[in-house]
């Protein structure tokens, strides 16, 4: 979705294409040498997704540093989540590549290593979203409009009230308002106006013993470094799943 919206922003008002592709491709190492994951990933079969457009394309120079999310490239349509997609992927064990042009438009292509096992039956097991649950209210601050969406409705699955905010200074407002009901925080970290480093602290000053599980699209440890010691209650990576999000709540709530 990141991928997606910074086309849309490079295109702009102009009229363009943005062509979003799938498929699978033999790497060798040259190949993956030249990607943004610093880690040495072993050559073989990969699936790609990949999101081309035709629209301002980047400089070299902005181009290395279009990952590093203290570098802010909006004015030109990039930058805008790619750090968190940047940290998906390295937590998925796989590789960006990018192709940009000033005026031709970029292209991302993300790799990731294809598995040989056979594709689990789902039948064969009810998996623990099923089984489980959840009462209470649960308040979801993010500032991803579709992320902030589906969390609210695998929580209302999960048979809880939610509340929703969209930055994490209207989040902790609205934790004040119901913090006797709130039973857990689903907080980004990557936010405006307050970031979610701030917001939990401004959390735990209202209610000291408020149950607050992070999310991210950063993997877990360079997303609860600032957190250690500080009494968070959970980690979940984006993007993920109703099991995914089921297991987290669970045990933040100690059921």
């Amino acid at each position: 979705m990141n991928l997606i919206i910074n086309a849309s922003e490079a295109i702009g008002e102009a009229s363009g294409v943005i062509v979003i592709s799938t498929g699978a491709v033999e790497c060798d190492r040259a190949y993956l040498a030249g990607s943004y994951i610093d880690e040495d990933l072993p050559p073989g079969l990969y699936v790609y997704l990949e999101v081309a457009d035709t629209g301002c394309g980047m400089t070299p120079e902005t181009l290395a540093r279009v990952f590093d999310p203290f570098f802010s490239t909006k004015f030109t349509g990039r930058g805008l989540g790619l750090a968190a997609v940047l940290g998906i992927v390295r937590g998925h064990r796989g590789a960006i590549k990018v192709y940009s042009e000033p005026g031709r438009g970029t292209t991302f292509k993300v790799l990731f290593p294809a598995s040989s096992r056979p594709v689990q039956n789902d039948a064969v097991r009810q998996p623990a979203a099923a089984r489980w649950r959840g009462v209470g209210l649960i308040l979801v601050v993010d500032d991803e409009e579709t992320v902030r969406t589906l969390a609210r409705r695998m929580l209302e699955r999960l048979g809880f009230t939610v509340l929703v905010a969209s930055d994490g200074q209207e989040g902790v407002e609205i934790f004040r308002q119901h913090a006797d009901e709130v039973r857990a925080v689903l907080l980004d970290m990557t936010m405006p106006h307050m970031d979610g480093e701030e917001a939990f602290r401004e959390l735990r000053r209202i209610r000291p013993d408020v149950r607050v599980v992070l999310s991210s699209g950063y993997n877990e440890q360079d997303a609860t470094n600032r957190f250690a010691g500080k009494g968070l209650a959970g980690f979940i990576q984006k993007p993920y799943c109703l099991e995914d999000l089921c297991d987290v709540i669970r045990r933040a709530l100690g059921e």
